[in-house]
């Protein structure tokens, strides 16, 4: 059997002067899945691009199978006015196919078996062998059944996505729909190679548990950027960590557990080195100060000739220690003081003062979208100190719930009533449809300033507060990573001063530092938060109501 692999070798490459990532090395097999690790910044989607080819490196190369086929699973798509949903995935709904993926899989099965019937050499044989298995396992574990009716079956009964029009736009779909997509257009794609960012980002629990099901059954090599620590543990062979300060790669045996453990013990032995170093250099100091201290003395005491003479070499005694301590300091096994890796954004949300304890109140609500019933019959309420969280399947209308909060799309029955002192911030479930194209071209810096009249150095001291560095706050928006631009958002709504949250997914595309300081954040707010979610961690943790649609 021929082995597959996905190899970079050397990848260097800079992004806007600043230097992204530098002698990246490693290699996938097939069967084996790769989690990319690293906090969000550190070159995680701009490797994943390297890899699918949509970015050239500037030092290095990029190795495929042969005759390979990479399927690249972005984090978000553009919005753009009139982009379609059949232009966006367009291997599910390829001219003459009626979006049947499963038809092209199968006459890709039909070619490989008549090839296999005329091949002769034994090599070639036990290539197409592979290939037909392949082809097969492929065929089985993402389309159950096959066909029109078996992709219907995964998107309906699997996912629980509605049936979607190729003529759509893409701006009427969910975040979760645009994932779910996304996920079976790369499977009708037929990939050797799967380069996979972020693929449970707005996916309710039983996408996430086809997506597992569905990297572990694939038979090729796989990099796979999340902060799904279970899909990690679940998935993952190997992990390749890409160190934010020297920007270089390296590979940790297992999934993220050992990765986590294995860390730990590295930071922990570190630090016991260097603790010990530094009782050994205080002990010498100690030695070199008495020494000089008795020379000295000695000296000072005394004119005969013979105890001078003695103090004289006690005191070159001394000189040899220093000399000794320069050269541990300056040598390459001198261990330097660990430093500790940036643990997420501080902050706090401010909540305004005064006004009602019952914020928001949903009696009896419908919602409509084009004509069509997303739900009816909702009734909750959020008072102050409250986190209601909104849970369901993608697409049923919680996030469109969220817009009509603020006036933005109208109730089709009930009444939807915001107290006359809510104050309401709003955090959107994707950043870049929720930016303009003029706004994209700011600076963080600027952005916010035009949120909120602050002097250029206080918004620059603000935006450190959420790990914007000097280069990244001067970077235009739209050149940052999604994890960049969510901690923008977050900076934006924090500093606005709200009593009533509305987030949509809002862990999303952080890394898990990040959670855990968004969380700390949201545990002192003292107003009404409503929380779109599918993290079952956070609602254990935080919801007093749960609003399930269903």
């Amino acid at each position: 059997m021929e082995g597959h692999l996905l190899s970079a070798n050397n990848v260097t490459t800079e992004l806007g002067g600043r230097v992204i990532l530098d002698g990246v090395s490693f290699v996938i097999n097939d069967g084996e899945a790769a989690g990319i690790a690293g906090p969000n910044g550190s070159g995680k989607t701009t490797l994943l691009r390297i890899l699918a080819g949509e970015l050239a490196t500037d030092v290095g190369s990029v190795d495929l199978p042969r005759n390979g086929i990479a399927g690249y699973l972005p984090q978000g798509w553009e919005r753009a006015p009139g982009t379609t949903v059949g232009d966006c995935f367009p291997a599910l709904f390829a001219p003459g196919d009626d979006g049947d993926p499963g038809s092209r899989l199968g006459a890709e099965l039909a070619d490989v078996a008549a090839r296999l019937g005329a091949a002769q050499a034994p090599d070639v044989v036990s290539a197409l062998e592979d290939e037909y298995d392949r082809l097969l396992d492929q065929l089985s574990a993402t389309l159950p059944g096959a066909g029109i009716a078996g992709v219907r079956e995964v998107a309906r009964d699997t996912l629980g996505l509605r049936d979607i029009p190729a003529t759509m736009s893409v701006g009427e779909l969910s975040g979760g729909e645009l994932t779910k997509l996304g996920l079976l257009n790369l499977a009708a794609s037929n990939p050797t190679v799967l380069l996979l960012d972020e693929p449970t980002n707005h996916l309710d629990l039983r996408g996430i548990e086809w997506v597992q099901a569905f990297i572990r059954a694939f038979r090729g090599p796989v990099a796979l950027v999340s902060h799904d620590r279970a899909l990690l543990d679940a998935c993952a062979t190997h992990i390749v960590e890409i160190d934010p300060r020297t920007h270089r790669a390296e590979t940790f045996t297992g999934g993220y557990s050992a990765y986590a453990a294995e860390k730990a013990r590295r930071e922990e032995e570190q630090w016991e080195r260097f603790r010990r170093q530094q009782r050994e250099e205080r002990q010498l100091r100690r030695t070199i100060s008495a020494i000089e201290s008795r020379s000295r003395n000695v000296e000072n005491r005394t004119i005969d000739f013979y105890f001078r003479k003695r103090a004289a070499k006690v005191a070159r005694r001394a000189v040899t220690l220093k000399a000794r301590l320069e050269r541990e300091i300056d040598s390459s096994t001198h261990v330097a003081r660990p430093e500790k890796a940036a643990q997420g954004f501080y902050g706090e949300f401010a909540s305004t003062a005064g006004g009602a304890s019952r914020l928001l109140a949903a009696d009896n609500v419908a919602i409509e979208m084009g004509g069509r019933p997303l739900f009816s019959g909702l009734t909750f309420q959020a008072n102050r100190g409250e986190r209601v969280v909104l849970t369901g399947p993608n697409g049923c209308g919680k996030t469109t719930l969220l817009r009509a909060v603020l006036g933005q799309h109208p109730v089709a029955a009930g009444r939807l009533e915001l107290s006359g002192s809510a104050v309401p911030g709003y955090l959107a479930q994707q950043e870049e449809s929720a930016l303009s194209a003029e706004e994209g071209r700011l600076t963080p810096i600027e952005l916010l300033r035009r949120a909120c009249t602050l002097p250029e150095a206080e918004a620059y001291n603000f935006l450190h507060r959420f790990l914007f560095g000097a280069d990244m706050a001067r970077t235009a928006v739209e050149r940052l990573s999604y994890g960049e631009r969510r901690r923008l958002a977050l900076a934006r709504l924090v500093l606005q001063g709200s009593n009533l949250l509305l987030l949509d997914e809002p862990t999303n595309h952080l890394d898990l530092p990040s959670r855990e300081a968004f969380e700390a954040a949201l545990d002192a707010f003292e107003g009404a938060a409503v929380i779109v979610t599918h993290d079952r961690y956070f609602i254990e943790r935080f919801a007093d109501t749960v609003v399930e649609i269903g």
